[in-house]
């Protein structure tokens, strides 16, 4: 089986693994599962007679409920999961969680990542971005199914904006964690500018020593926390398009560069509007987005025709008239 690259998928991204995505082909992933909200995250535009969209919010309803299929799902991570490991975390979830909503997401989630292990390159890095709500469970689940000793870093995305509640510290960051396959993998160092009170100082720590030759002229390096890159917020802002969990081109243009050369292919399965796939374009990285909505893929065919008038991709699976 060839790998097809610069394609969107629709369809269940389970399914689209299994039967498009040879083992050990991706070179990069990145994936933002939906999680619930004040309303379902795949609600992006309203249908011609201005209601929300029935068929996004049937397929996020379904999901992350326990259902026939999650069982199936459970049933067959006990029976076919590649290690003891798996088996044993996802037994110990159950009988702590039980069964509901939570547990549903990951289990759903924990028979994709199995999918998502045997297509990335035993050089290849994946990048799992999640709200703190989750996050405790999903770092065990990364553990189990890539290993502990490949997890590379948690990194705490800080932000400003939004709502202030009255009873709890406001809640101004997301999860994203870095793992990789192996012990060899790509890494290329991001830099940001030194802080003023550094820069008027000349001179930087270095192992407890003051390094009088200057600083370097690249920068300092990008540590696992960052807040030089803004949510989207405001309604005028340029790259806006009503997804309710867009993130900034920004974010994955660090993750890209980081994690990946030119020509590498970078997946995303679960594309939303497709913000994954405009950063790789932009960094020349072949990429594959997968979306279960077919107003999700409207959204990406739209921001890749706007932001690159001459490009070349193709829909697999978008339903005809």
């Amino acid at each position: 089986m060839a790998l097809e690259t610069n394609v969107i998928y629709y369809g269940d991204n389970l399914e689209i693994l299994r039967k498009y995505i040879p083992d050990e082909s991706i070179d990069l992933i990145y994936l933002d599962p939906p999680w619930k909200s004040d309303q379902p995250y795949n609600i992006i535009f309203k249908e011609p007679t201005g209601e929300p969209s029935q068929a996004q919010i049937q397929a996020f309803d379904d999901t992350w409920h326990w259902t026939a299929e999650t069982q199936r799902a459970y049933e067959e991570i006990i029976e076919n999961a590649p290690s003891k490991d798996v088996v044993e975390m996802i037994k110990a979830f159950r009988n702590f969680l039980g069964r509901n909503d939570v547990m549903a997401y990951l289990t759903m989630m924990c028979i994709r990542l199995i999918e998502l292990h045997r297509v990335l390159k035993e050089t290849g890095t994946i990048y799992y971005h999640c709200d703190p709500t989750l996050s405790h469970y999903i770092k065990i689940m990364m553990d189990a199914i890539f290993g502990k000793e490949h997890f590379r870093n948690e990194i705490v995305w800080c932000y400003a904006g939004g709502g202030i509640p009255k009873r709890d510290f406001p809640r101004k960051h997301d999860i994203i964690f870095r793992y990789t396959k192996s012990q060899n993998y790509t890494y290329n160092p991001e830099y940001r500018p030194y802080s003023e009170g550094t820069l008027q100082r000349g001179r930087t720590r270095v192992k407890g020593k003051y390094w009088e030759k200057g600083l370097r002229p690249e920068g300092t390096p990008v540590n696992d926390w960052w807040t030089d890159i803004q949510p989207i917020h405001s309604p005028t802002d340029k790259e806006r398009t009503g997804y309710p969990t867009q993130k900034p081109v920004a974010l994955l243009e660090r993750i890209i560069r980081v994690s990946s050369s030119e020509g590498d292919v970078v997946l995303d399965p679960f594309c939303g509007c497709g913000t994954t796939l405009i950063a790789a374009e932009k960094l020349k990285r072949k990429w594959i987005g997968i979306d279960i909505t077919y107003l999700a893929v409207d959204v990406m065919k739209y921001r890749l025709r706007k932001e690159f008038p001459n490009i070349k991709f193709k829909v697999i699976g978008e339903p005809v008239a």
